[in-house]
């Protein structure tokens, strides 16, 4: 156990006797990249460990309404079905929507080439930083948003006058796969109380 400490010790002195015997300017760029390394895990890790899940300024995250606007349109087109009545829709979703906001990316790279005795060093650096791309309009600053994915529908219930009929409750469900692209299995539809 003293014999492999010592010699860690004895390479680590190696390692040091080494490098006070290398010429200035070669301490000098070992020096150099040590503290462009140094820098760059720096920004890493204060990145990564300050990095918290936001939504960028500007974009908001999809709320009820835009969820019960589809259940509306979808009540409208299924009461249109005849012996339907009246419709009552309430969907599930698996998660919230995904906004895809545009992201400007500047990279800069910079490249160092040293020529000695022994011969040539290169040294190459590359700086990324991105950022939400934002509009100016009336109310302020918004993100510019590329797309909107879609939440997964996790299922629906359907509610109508006219569900005790058989034939109007396969056509409502079938209306509901056809709209929401959905499986059979994800919708229920029940007759709806008599008031």
């Amino acid at each position: 156990m003293t014999d492999v400490s010592e010699q860690t010790q004895s390479e680590k002195k190696n390692i040091f006797v080494r490098f006070a015997k290398l010429e200035f300017k070669k301490k000098l760029q070992y020096l150099a990249v040590l503290l462009i390394v140094v820098v760059i895990l720096a920004i890493y890790f204060a990145s990564t460990g300050t990095e918290k899940k936001e939504t960028p300024q500007g974009v908001q995250p999809v709320d009820a309404s835009e969820s019960s606007s589809i259940e509306q349109k979808l009540q409208d087109t299924l009461s249109k079905i005849q012996g339907a009545g009246r419709v009552q829709v309430m969907i599930t979703y698996e998660s919230s929507a995904e906004i895809v906001p545009a992201i400007s990316v500047d990279t800069q790279t910079s490249t160092t080439t040293d020529q000695n005795e022994n011969g040539s060093s290169t040294t190459s650096t590359e700086n990324k930083q991105s950022e939400v791309v934002t509009v100016n309009g009336g109310d302020g600053s918004k993100a510019l948003v590329l797309k909107e994915n879609s939440p997964p529908v996790k299922g629906v219930i359907v509610v109508a006058e006219g569900a005790d009929d058989i034939g109007v409750k396969l056509s409502l469900l079938d209306a509901v796969e056809t709209i929401l692209n959905i499986s059979p299995d994800q919708v229920d539809v029940y007759k709806m109380q008599k008031e």
